[in-house]
């Protein structure tokens, strides 16, 4: 399926009578491998974590912000800043001796630009899971966390015509909008003031951390109706489409809505909320996942690139077209975490991963 503006507007529209999922309770646990219920990890809605919880979540990424750069990739300048590259890199691939996938070598010609390998694809969702993961053992293991991962209602506030009530955006916290006068630099919060070296798209600059918060359109993309309508949905190509694409998608509503370094694609991870917005993005894709479990830890599908992305920038496909993402695609991290294949993270209860949502 090619995601287009036209083609996800007439997916949102077509689906009139959906189905709600249940809220506020936990999902039925799916332990498998090594994942068992004494090693199971919750991550919190940031209302539901306690202050030393939250002052010691923020304490970790401050932390990650002040070690060295450990990654070779372009414009790093702290271990944060690993994470921000490597999100940049794979918005702006170029296939070098079959990395995507060892089973393209031949198919894929050496040296040809593929543009965005994780938006708009069929392993953006499995993609962002493994990348999450990659944060919070760099938070565990560099920082000495201890406390659980955090995530965003976002559904939640959109629903009460506030995208932005909940308290993480205080000063205490996260901090809140920027100041118009300031080119939108984020003044108050864990993170005030704090220098981006990447960005903005490409280019490599300094320049202050900025917000520019848009209410509208998360009223338009961002609440539990629209939310409903893709979990609804029975294929995982339709529902990606739905909840996970760049136009039209409570994905692509949060970082929007949120404005500022969160609107660019490349380089949206240099803001700490980028994270929480991706848990709660992670944790759609897992309550989709678990309303036909198990069949749907072994539903995957979509093109692994964006032909009509491509196309417009005149790159003739392979003979047979653009392969499509499958269970044995691997997912980069740029030695961050050693690559492991979509199948592994299919289940976050799979034993690579062991985790759920407190709701």
């Amino acid at each position: 399926m090619q995601v287009t503006l036209a083609s996800s507007l007439a997916l949102l529209a077509g689906l009139v009578h959906a189905v709600p999922l249940a809220n506020n309770t936990p999902s039925t646990r799916h332990f498998d491998g090594a994942c068992t219920a004494n090693k199971l990890t919750i991550r919190k809605e940031w209302r539901n974590m306690n202050p030393t919880e939250k002052h010691d979540f923020l304490d970790a990424q401050n932390c990650l912000m002040k070690l060295p750069a450990k990654t070779n990739l372009g414009g790093v300048t702290n271990r944060f800043s690993d994470l921000q590259a490597l999100h940049r890199w794979l918005t702006n691939a170029t296939v070098l001796d079959g990395y995507l996938a060892p089973s393209w070598e031949g198919v894929i010609p050496n040296g040809i630009y593929v543009a965005d390998i994780i938006h708009d694809v069929g392993q953006f969702f499995p993609w962002h899971r493994y990348y999450m993961h990659a944060y919070e053992m760099m938070m565990r293991d560099e920082c000495g966390y201890k406390g659980p991962m955090s995530w965003w209602d976002e559904a939640k506030d959109a629903d009460t015509g506030d995208f932005f009530s909940s308290e993480m955006w205080s000063s205490e916290w996260f901090g809140g909008n920027g100041v118009e006068s300031l080119d939108w630099c984020v003044t108050d919060g864990a993170f005030a003031n704090y220098t981006e070296h990447m960005g903005p798209a490409l280019t490599d600059t300094t320049y202050c951390m900025s917000r520019e918060w848009y209410q509208d359109i998360a009223q338009e993309l961002c609440t539990s109706e629209v939310v409903n309508k893709c979990h609804a949905l029975e294929s995982y190509e339709d529902f990606y489409v739905c909840a996970g694409n760049a136009f039209v998608s409570p994905h692509y509503g949060g970082h929007t809505a949120v404005g500022g370094i969160m609107a660019d694609i490349h380089n949206s991870p240099g803001d700490p909320t980028f994270f929480l917005h991706h848990n709660y993005i992670d944790r759609l894709w897992w309550q989709w996942q678990t309303t036909n479990a198990p069949v749907r830890f072994s539903d995957m599908s979509g093109q692994a690139f964006n032909s009509t992305n491509l196309e417009a920038l005149g790159q003739t496909g392979p003979t047979g077209g653009w392969p499509n993402a499958t269970l044995d695609y691997p997912l980069w991290m740029a030695d961050i975490l050693p690559n492991v294949t979509i199948s592994e993270v299919m289940n976050v209860q799979g034993g690579l991963l062991c985790y759920d949502y407190d709701y």
